[in-house]
């Protein structure tokens, strides 16, 4: 995930955990972060263009704290992986409360495990989703629809097949998060630009593929836009 923000365009970013690693790439600036207290300190930077929760992150029994941290910052927020799950049904009301623009990115099990279901289909229960939570939500798949608060809604269905490869939806929050920072028009158009990058900078890899080539192959997508 910090790798695609990396290669998104994003200028600074910071991996936080109790263990961010080591290793390239080296531009990332990785921080020991052992406290929500600690977290929650480290997120009242007003530099911050745009926070990532959730990959990488489990299910451990201070997950929720790290959770809870970032929902109470005051910067537009990404929800991906384990965060996605942890949040569950309390997902739409949390997130009502937050001031901040809220970015979800659920694949079609863990926005089941957050929305209720319905008989409706998928664009219609991702908008109701969005107007529930106050969030833009990306409800990936071969047809991924994103939907905004507001009832507008984009339907993206020229994602290649080999997108559904464990790792891509980290790369496709790392690419969300650098086009906030970069100050798009809207959450919607974030979201969008996001959408088609990821799929985009797919298409270049071909199908023998793994997530690491999707991170490389980003710049060469975002040079179409040029």
């Amino acid at each position: 995930c910090a790798g695609a923000a990396a290669a998104s365009g994003a200028g600074y970013i910071i991996l936080a955990g109790r263990d961010p690693g080591e290793g390239p790439p080296d531009a990332i600036v990785r921080k020991c972060v052992t406290s929500r207290e600690a977290l929650a300190a480290l997120l009242e930077d007003d530099r911050i263009g745009a926070v990532v929760i959730g990959p990488g992150l489990g299910r451990g029994s201070d997950a929720g704290d790290w959770i809870d941290a970032a929902l109470a910052c005051e910067h537009p927020l990404v929800i991906d992986g384990d965060a996605l799950s942890l949040l569950g049904t309390s997902a739409a009301e949390r997130i009502s409360r937050r001031g901040a623009a809220t970015f979800l990115t659920p694949h079609s099990g863990e926005f089941g495990r957050m929305f209720a279901a319905g008989d409706t289909g998928k664009i219609v229960r991702t908008v109701q989703a969005a107007e529930a939570s106050g969030a833009t939500i990306l409800h990936k798949g071969a047809d991924t629809v994103i939907a905004a608060p507001d009832g507008h809604a984009v339907l993206a269905t020229d994602a290649p097949t080999w997108l559904s490869t464990a790792g891509t939806g980290d790369v496709l929050a790392g690419i969300l998060a650098a086009r906030i920072a970069a100050g798009a028009a809207s959450p919607l158009h974030a979201a969008g630009a996001a959408v088609w990058l990821h799929g985009r900078a797919a298409h270049y890899c071909g199908p023998a593929f793994h997530a690491d080539r999707l991170i490389d192959a980003l710049p060469i997508a975002i040079a179409d836009c040029l």
